[in-house]
This record gives structure tokens, sequence and C-alpha cells, in this order.
């Protein structure tokens, strides 16, 4: 979970203590990817959920640029269904700048370009672990997929897992609200 806070952007917000709490949940599911290495946004709800793995499993954490949620100003906050109208048209024109500086398109080259750095990072005999944001992880999955990205992205909560197989990155699984 975030704290929420209207006053400033999104990605400016911190992680609540309950997000506190679901990030060691998602250290454990996490077990099951080891050997990895752990790369994440640096927005610092993604910082901080990073972090809490990284402490729980004594592991490294590097951040790495590009991994950030789409770029959107302060907004008041709004209600899941207001959420959901806003972040709508990213999906259905991702070429189209609907919120703040950069669109659908945009954030997903840029998430894309970041994600290649980070693999190219990674050992061969290691997963890559990115903790990131719900929108441009859609965005990616369905740009590889054949899954509708705005249906992905509403069914995503705090934490969720997203696997994908290399080199494809084809969708493997998703477990939602990592418990």
């Amino acid at each position: 979970m975030n704290a929420l806070d209207a006053a400033v952007p999104a990605r400016h917000w911190r992680l609540a203590p309950e997000g506190e709490a679901q990030s060691r949940r998602l250290a454990r599911k996490l077990l099951d990817f080891q050997p990895f290495r752990l790369v994440c946004s640096r927005e610092p709800k993604a910082l901080r959920t990073a972090e809490i793995v990284a402490e729980e499993l004594s592991l490294p954490v590097a951040r790495q640029a590009g991994l950030e949620e789409f770029d959107r100003p302060a907004l008041p906050l709004l209600s899941a269904a207001e959420h959901a109208l806003l972040n709508a048209p990213i999906f259905a024109d991702p070429a189209r700048r609907v919120l703040g500086e950069e669109c659908g398109a945009g954030a997903l080259e840029r998430f894309r370009a970041a994600l290649a750095a980070a693999l190219a990072d990674t050992p061969e005999d290691h997963h890559l672990v990115a903790v990131t944001h719900g929108t441009v992880i859609a965005l990616m999955v369905a740009a590889h997929n054949r899954v509708d990205g705005f249906k992905l992205w509403r069914r995503l909560a705090c934490p969720s897992l997203v696997v994908l197989g290399l080199p494809e990155l084809e969708l493997l699984e998703v477990l939602d609200q990592v418990t």
C-alpha cells in the first residue's frame, strides 16, 4: 500500500506501513525464484519495497533508471473507478499523450530499454526481479503477449508478481496481491 498524498505526484509517494508488511510477504514468495538479481525503480515506494525484499533475503538491490511509473502530474486522490477512467486512454491509444508529459508508447519504450539494460547486467544463471509499477508493467506485458493491457492493469494490486519468460517476455504467471 502507498501513503497517498494528493499534494504531490504519485511518483513521490512513500510506502505505507501495510505496504511494508506486504513487501515482507513478497520476499517470502520470491524465494521460489532464487537466485535472482534485484533491481528497482527510483520512485520511493518501489525503492522501499525492494529494500525490504533485499533486507529479508540478504541481497543487494540496484536502482535502475527507466523503471519508473508512467509520468503523470499530481492529481486529486481518485476512486478506483476514476483512476481507471483516466488510465484507459493510455492503453486504448498509446501514441496519444493523455496525462503528464509521456504517452503510453513513450513510457513503454523507456521501460523496455531499462528492462533490457537490467537483463544485460544480470548473470545468465540468475533470474531478474524488477520492483516497478503497474501501468508500465501492463504496457510491457501487452506489447509482448495477447493480453489486454488495461484489464491486466486493473487486475494488478500492490504487490503483484508478474512472471515473464525469456527471451520473448512471454507471460507465464500473474500473482495478484501476493500474500
